[in-house]
């Protein structure tokens, strides 16, 4: 099948100090292009709606797959939906994400119909299981994670080790476009995952259950000899609670040659 991942637009604070490539989403597109399927990729903090419109009417996709990492990119992510589904009325649209995990209904009723489904959790795991009832035209209900206006699926499951995920950087058209502060142009990595605390101001371990997951310093430093920009950007919830861990990193890119600023 033929999958477009979107990114949303820019908010407020991404037109003056950070604009961070969407590494969720390659993610997740690389679990998808695991599976046999065509994707490709349009972040629309870079690229303007038309592009998007362009894009939807000239390659035709099956399945849309838009991000929702920030509860105020949901109004724009609706109304994307909603005029991708005038267009191409028998692709299905889902939505997934951070934020879209804990408000899956509310995103539903506002989507009227255009949002076939808002899947929760890390979409590593549960897109290539959406991807595979939608082929088999199976009802979206029973897929792990997934919510729709006919009920919901079992709860979300995790990826089982990190080191099976390498982002797809390569889908990207506008590599040089993301900065943080004087870091610019910048690349985004992923050293672990999760929080194995339960802060009452943050929702990172209630969407990751308190676990607590790490990249092994090898497969870091093959996602690292990868990326081309000289700044690197470690987006973990957490980095480095466990001693061990972050040392061993810090000796694999000593020993690397590996000269980026973090």
């Amino acid at each position: 099948m033929k999958v477009l991942g979107v990114h949303p637009g820019p908010l407020v604070y991404t037109k003056i100090f950070l604009r961070l490539e969407p590494l969720g989403l390659e993610l997740v597109a690389a679990a998808c292009r695991a599976g046999g399927h065509q994707v490709r990729l349009i972040d629309l903090q870079v690229e303007s709606h038309a592009a998007f419109f362009r894009l939807v009417d000239a390659w035709r996709p099956d399945v849309i797959a838009l991000s929702c990492n920030y509860l105020a990119n949901i109004p724009e992510i609706v109304d994307l939906a909603k005029a991708a589904k005038a267009r191409l009325s028998r692709t299905t649209i889902c939505v997934g994400g951070h934020s879209a995990s804990f408000v899956a209904g509310a995103i539903l009723e506002h989507g009227r119909g255009a949002i076939d489904c808002v899947l929760r959790g890390e979409g590593e795991a549960g897109m290539p299981l959406l991807l595979a009832a939608i082929d088999a035209g199976a009802d979206l209900a029973t897929v792990p994670g997934a919510a729709t206006g006919n009920g919901e699926g079992p709860q979300p499951g995790f990826v089982h080790s990190l080191d099976t995920l390498l982002p797809a950087r390569d889908l990207l058209r506008h590599r040089r476009k993301y900065f943080l502060g004087v870091l610019d142009p910048c690349a985004s990595i992923e050293f672990s995952r999760g929080c194995p605390w339960d802060c009452s101001f943050c929702s990172a371990w209630t969407f990751y259950g308190r676990s607590y997951r790490l990249v092994t310093p090898e497969r870091v430093i093959e996602d690292l000899r990868r990326i081309r920009e000289p700044g690197v950007f470690i987006v973990d919830d957490v980095a480095f609670i466990h001693e061990r861990h972050g040392l061993d990193l810090g000796e694999a890119v000593a020993q690397s040659g590996i000269r980026k600023s973090y």
